[in-house]
């Protein structure tokens, strides 16, 4: 068998994920930040592969601790030239999504059948699926994932979560969010839920896209969906950095181009428990900017100087001020 992924793209982010996994010289992490920069599709592709890796080094564990305390001197080489050609074939494997198949028959097992993932306040989670996709699940979001031989199904009761689909054309992966489903067979897509609304972003492939009663939509890399107060479904453009910007929150990232200070801090408030309140005479002006999800105290002071205001803090509540 071969070790190459049949996709560039993973052949690339397989070797970029065993470079993580061994520590980046400094010339290399510009380059890497230079790679993902260049396609919406990279980020996902390294994902797949680093997940790969995470998985089969959990894997390792287990048969290490089930295995006698002192193996015999002279079959240790060999099992460690073994397993480090499993873990190279499965590198790659996981470049086309077999990756899961491959560790749930080793015994691992993945993403519980038919039950809820929950992230707290300021909880982000990446969570391998039982068929080699990958959910990518924001902050106080809830899902339940439930798989049959014939269907992938995912309840998006709330908050936002990015899926990396593993191909299956026998096996449709839809996601339900309120009255919107969405249902790729690979593909890579991100889903919204606020309220009635839904917002849907395609960052690779193409899915398909409808609301109860209404016809379905296919809308591809490149384009988002949007279904305001649960009426009127509308395919648009969306521009490469913009869906980037918008899913900066998979790296623990709140990029700002040119929002209100209010939008802004809306956003921040969805990842802590403390408030930012926002003087209303500040409200509409204008910030940018990149920032932690986890650094409120910088995200305030840095737009308090942006918009000639000061911070104020007292009993779990952030004032920016006039």
């Amino acid at each position: 068998m071969s070790d190459a992924p049949a996709n560039p793209i993973d052949a690339i982010a397989c070797q970029w994920a065993a470079r993580l996994d061994r520590g980046l010289a400094g010339e290399e992490e510009a380059a890497l930040d230079a790679w993902l920069a260049l396609d919406p599709r990279h980020r996902g592709a390294l994902l797949r592969a680093q997940a790969g890796m995470a998985l089969l080094d959990r894997c390792r564990a287990l048969h290490d601790d089930d295995a006698p305390e002192q193996a015999p001197q002279d079959e240790a080489p060999d099992d460690h030239a073994r397993w480090g050609a499993t873990r190279r074939q499965a590198l790659a494997l996981a470049g086309v999504g077999v990756a899961g198949g491959l560790i749930g028959a080793a015994g691992l097992a993945l993403w519980p059948q038919g039950s809820g993932i929950r992230t707290r306040i300021g909880e982000m989670r990446r969570v391998p699926l039982a068929d080699g996709s990958m959910a990518v699940v924001n902050s106080g979001s809830e899902l339940n994932v439930s798989f049959t031989p014939r269907r992938r199904d995912v309840d998006l009761a709330q908050g936002e979560a990015w899926f990396q689909v593993a191909k299956a054309p026998d096996r449709p992966f839809t996601v339900t969010a309120g009255r919107v489903r969405v249902q790729a067979v690979g593909t890579a897509f991100n889903v919204r839920r606020a309220g009635l609304g839904v917002d849907v972003v395609v960052t690779e492939g193409t899915v398909k896209v409808w609301s109860e009663g209404g016809e379905a939509q296919l809308v591809k890399a490149g384009q988002r969906a949007r279904l305001d107060d649960g009426v009127g479904l509308a395919v648009s453009p969306i521009a490469a950095d913009a869906a980037q910007q918008e899913l900066a929150w998979r790296e623990g990232q709140i990029v700002l181009d040119d929002v209100t200070l209010a939008q802004a801090a809306q956003r921040f408030n969805a990842y802590h428990e403390d408030r930012l309140e926002v003087d209303p005479a500040l409200a509409d002006k204008r910030v940018v900017g990149s920032f932690q999800t986890n650094d409120m105290d910088g995200f305030a002071q840095a737009c308090a100087a942006m918009v000639g205001g000061r911070v104020e803090r007292g009993n779990g509540v952030i004032r920016i001020l006039r």
